[in-house]
């Protein structure tokens, strides 16, 4: 099983306001590196996307925890078996501590593919929401 940790993040939000963000993925979906990804399909609840080379992607959220944690895994048609967790922690009043887990169950040769650029992935998310002004 493949686990991956992004960096650490702070969001320029409280934790409620983050949270109430990510938590519709037609907010979501704007993190996502659109220039690789074609035949976007979303709701609040689901996502789904192609990717060149590894096919269709569904994301689904499982469980949400409100203001700390979203729990997002595969649809039943997603061409990898996954869990991502966005753990949302305050800070102060405006500020917010993001990072993202995920765990893949992946053979070995998809493994050593999809590492690097899941950790990419993960680390744009990351980027991404501490460069967004959630407090305006």
């Amino acid at each position: 099983m493949l686990k991956i940790e992004s960096k650490t993040g702070i969001a320029n939000g409280n934790q409620e306001t983050v949270y109430n963000y990510v938590s519709d993925f037609r907010n979501f979906s704007h993190m996502l590196p659109a220039d690789r990804l074609s035949n976007m399909e979303v709701t609040s609840d689901v996502i789904r996307f192609d990717i060149s080379g590894l096919g269709t992607v569904g994301l689904k959220i499982a469980e949400k925890k409100p203001y700390t944690q979203l729990v997002i895994t595969g649809t039943e048609d997603s061409a990898a078996d996954f869990t991502f967790w966005l753990n949302i922690a305050t800070i102060s009043d405006n500020r917010s501590q993001v990072n993202l887990t995920l765990q893949a169950n992946l053979n070995m040769f998809m493994e050593i593919m999809a590492k690097g650029p899941l950790q990419q992935f993960t680390n744009l998310i990351i980027d991404k929401l501490s460069t967004m002004e959630f407090n305006k």
